[in-house]
């Protein structure tokens, strides 16, 4: 616990729903949403997705901060805190860790696409790409990916922010940063929005959006809007346990976590309206790799007066979503280390960024010099082995063991912490719902639903549905 009461509280309601809702608006709603909507029934896939993000994200979002506020502690003193309350097994802690470790790891691959998006905020700013074509946007970015210095020295760049932002006290850093780079990433959005309503794609954009197309749902899209909701709510990664940690004991969890659900899911919308208008007014299509992004997008502003400042604001947009994901990502392993080894903030940011930076570093090089050198992880039973990761790069690495390995078994093992051990009379008095029936569908839902389909979200990851 906080030694310094006055650390310990959010100054007020609504300024922890917006820096928590930061943290679910990551580059991922740029990346892949419009994508995944586009391609699989638009509001068929809403309303798949709206159903998962009620059925599982809420009533884990309630659980992780609830284990927060419980013990004010970071996720692994967290779980033994209350494994030892309640005369658990020691081993509850490695789940708390497990999840800082995921976080770090995510971390570590975002900050070199946020590079990206901070070079292209700068390069459309000075016009580098002022008349391009997507044949020269393209090239331009396969020369900019494959030259790992220039990708290092943006990489450094982004970490050296971050690091300025988690080294202060939480209060006036994280908080308070958040609390303007939030409204400020609501502010580009509606300008991206009138862009995109100016543009001759809205109609287009709003039947892949928005109509439901039923006939394009096959036996895959529930698993992708189930894997879309679980990652879009920084599950499993000990964001939400760390900033439930600073929730003051009035405030109400579940109408806390409802309002942060909605505001990711309004945020999507509006970012799949605005990019799929863009690109059906460019006569292009989303690919399925996320970099077209940068590779069409520079070439789509050119085509509007005053191009080159819509398009800084668009990647300037993408790199404050990146930084406020990142800034709750380095919360939970700045604690623990805070704890365990006695040390300042300042001191254990160091060694987070440094270790981030490191890290990135290996992605940086996987894209340069070390592409086409692949790793291969593989579990082994007698002669038997069993490749998780066959051949890939260092960033996908990275991203399966945190992403697609840690943060679902995390997340599972929450959720029967929860719903297990931790008695339900802890849990009602801790969430203070207004109705007992709302705990009890919460209860319900964390106990016999979630865990069923966290166990999916494992199987598709390992691709064995």
């Amino acid at each position: 616990m906080s030694a310094n009461a006055s650390e310990v509280n959010w100054r007020s309601q609504s300024a922890f729903v917006i820096v928590a809702a930061g943290a679910t608006l990551s580059l991922n709603e740029f990346l892949t949403f419009p994508i995944l909507v586009a391609e699989n029934g638009g509001g068929a896939f809403l309303l798949l997705y709206i159903l998962f993000l009620f059925v599982l994200g809420l009533p884990l979002l309630m659980a992780e901060l609830m284990l927060g506020r419980l013990t004010r502690s970071d996720p692994a003193a967290c779980l033994q805190v209350l494994s030892d309350q309640h005369k658990a097994s020691v081993y509850w802690k490695l789940v708390g860790l497990s999840s800082m470790l995921a976080a770090f790891f995510i971390i570590a691959s975002l900050s070199v696409i946020a590079g990206w998006s901070m070079a292209y905020t700068v390069h459309s700013a000075v016009g580098v790409l002022d008349q391009a074509d997507l044949g020269q946007a393209g090239q331009w970015f396969d020369e900019f990916t494959s030259n790992s210095e220039r990708m290092a020295l943006w990489h450094t760049l982004f970490v050296v922010l971050l690091f300025g932002i988690c080294s202060q006290p939480f209060k006036q850093g994280v908080e308070r940063v958040t609390l303007v780079l939030v409204p400020l990433m609501v502010f580009l959005l509606v300008i991206s929005l009138i862009l995109a309503l100016a543009s001759s794609g809205m109609d287009g954009s709003i039947r892949a959006v928005l109509n439901a197309d039923f006939s394009a749902i096959d036996s895959q899209t529930p698993i992708l809007a189930l894997q879309r909701a679980f990652y879009t709510m920084a599950l499993g990664i000990g964001v939400m346990m760390a900033y439930g940690r600073y929730l003051p004991g009035e405030i109400s969890i579940g109408y806390s976590a409802a309002l942060i659900v909605t505001v990711d899911l309004v945020f999507s919308i509006f970012v799949g309206l605005s990019i799929n208008a863009l690109m059906i007014s460019a006569g292009q299509l989303p690919a399925s790799s996320g970099q077209f992004i940068f590779q069409t997008i520079p070439v789509i502003m050119n085509q509007f007066v005053s191009g080159e400042l819509f398009g800084t604001l668009f990647f300037l947009l993408m790199t404050i979503a990146a930084l406020t994901t990142s800034v709750a990502l380095f919360e939970a392993p700045l604690m623990y280390l805070q704890r365990k080894f006695e040390i300042s903030r300042l001191r254990a940011a160091v060694f987070i960024a440094t270790g981030v930076w490191v890290f990135g570093l290996g992605v940086v090089l996987a894209q340069g010099v070390w592409n086409g050198d692949g790793f291969t992880v593989a579990l082994f039973f007698g002669d038997e082995a069993v490749r998780l990761v066959n051949n890939a790069g260092f960033n996908d690495v990275l991203v399966f063991i945190s992403s697609h390995l840690i943060q679902p078994f995390a997340a599972l093992f929450i959720c029967l912490f929860v719903a297990w051990v931790i008695p339900r009379e802890v849990s009602h008095k801790e969430l203070k719902l207004s109705r007992m029936y709302w705990f009890e569908s919460w209860n319900y839902l964390v106990r016999y639903i979630a865990p069923v389909l966290l166990i999916i979200v494992l199987l598709a990851s390992f691709g064995v549905i």
